[in-house]
């Protein structure tokens, strides 16, 4: 890396009408967070995604605080999918449990005729925690917690853009370690 190069990384996070793209499942709410050289710019990616002809079920309901009448008139995946191509670009995309979210967006992308973004462009706060702490558990809230990272947040739900942001303060808090 030259000096005055600045290192750009994206941080992704989806939610799901379910837990496997394979059987129907669907992107409802995508959030990706823009780091330069680890630090947040204020220049994110973040739609509620319309999964067209899905119910969503009371228990996704319940962790997104996404209902179906929140999806009337959002853009369907395809509409999204070659401005979110261009925001990540070449770019890593960091993610907790980074096969979850890869599978889904990739599914999604290859269904638009976009192409999908390689595992080799991916890194995952999970695996790299798991080199790097010991715990009995290497959820996002488990992490944020060994941190001191508030998830505040999170309450009452999930959400795409606020679990993107809490695991770019992870992967900060990793990196550090």
């Amino acid at each position: 890396m030259s000096f005055g190069s600045k290192e750009r990384e994206v941080v992704l996070d989806v939610e799901t009408t379910g837990f496997s793209p394979a059987r129907g499942d669907r992107i409802i709410e995508i959030g990706v967070v823009e780091l330069i050289d680890f630090e947040p710019t204020g220049n994110n990616f973040h739609h509620i995604v319309n999964p067209k002809d899905i119910d969503l079920s009371p228990r996704i309901t319940r962790i997104t605080g996404i209902r179906e009448e929140d999806l009337v008139g959002k853009p369907k995946f395809e509409g999204l999918a070659s401005d979110l191509r261009d925001f990540i670009g070449s770019s890593k995309v960091i993610a907790h449990n980074a096969t979850f979210d890869r599978s889904f967006v990739n599914h999604e992308l290859s269904l638009s005729d976009e192409q999908m973004i390689p595992e080799k462009q991916w890194k995952c706060t999970m695996k790299l925690a798991r080199s790097k702490v010991v715990l009995n558990s290497y959820t996002l809230d488990a992490l944020c917690n060994r941190f001191h990272i508030s998830l505040e947040s999170r309450e009452p739900h999930h959400g795409a853009l606020i679990d993107s942001l809490l695991t770019s303060e992870v992967y900060a808090r990793l990196r550090g370690l």
